[in-house]
């Protein structure tokens, strides 16, 4: 019963009023493929049409190729954030490469700092202090890469890995 319901939807809008007669998905460029399967709520994963044009998504960018395009969508370039947001009150940073102790605010950074409770550091007798922070390091992202894609009812990041790509 649902697949002739589905059927019987799909049929229906070949012939609404607006449409194309014989426009289908499969018809559309691999970048809104790409849109209209990364946009679909819960997942693409669970919709058996978005499943290769996802994993040749993800091969084409593993192999160091770009977002493909759309001129229909509204999605912004590829993005990456290789770690989840810090805590309320804590401030993504980076750690300082030279072996001090001053942390720069990093969106990418590896730690979170809490920049409202400094503390000072001394060390030897000559008066040399250097600043530092409470730190915590960053969970990192199972799926770091991601791209936001505007509908209707905003703005929504779809993230995903190429890992196994």
């Amino acid at each position: 019963m649902k697949r002739s319901a589905a059927l019987l939807v799909a049929f229906g809008l070949g012939f609404a009023p607006g449409v194309g007669i014989g426009a289908r998905a499969q018809d559309a460029s691999f970048g809104c493929k790409v849109l209209l399967c990364a946009a679909a709520a819960p997942s693409w994963q669970g919709i058996p049409y978005c499943v290769p044009v996802m994993q040749a998504l993800f091969r084409h960018l593993a192999k160091g190729g770009g977002w493909p395009s759309c001129p229909e969508g509204n999605a912004s370039g590829l993005g990456y954030e290789p770690y989840q947001a810090c805590p309320a009150g804590l401030t993504s940073v980076q750690s300082p490469t030279d072996g001090g102790a001053d942390f720069m605010p990093a969106p990418n950074g590896s730690l979170c700092a809490d920049l409202s409770k400094p503390q000072q550091i001394c060390s030897g007798g000559d008066g040399g202090c250097t600043t530092s922070y409470p730190t915590t390091p960053r969970d990192p992202r199972s799926e770091p890469y991601y791209v936001d894609i505007s509908t209707a009812n905003g703005s929504q990041r779809f993230y995903f890995s190429l890992r196994g790509y």
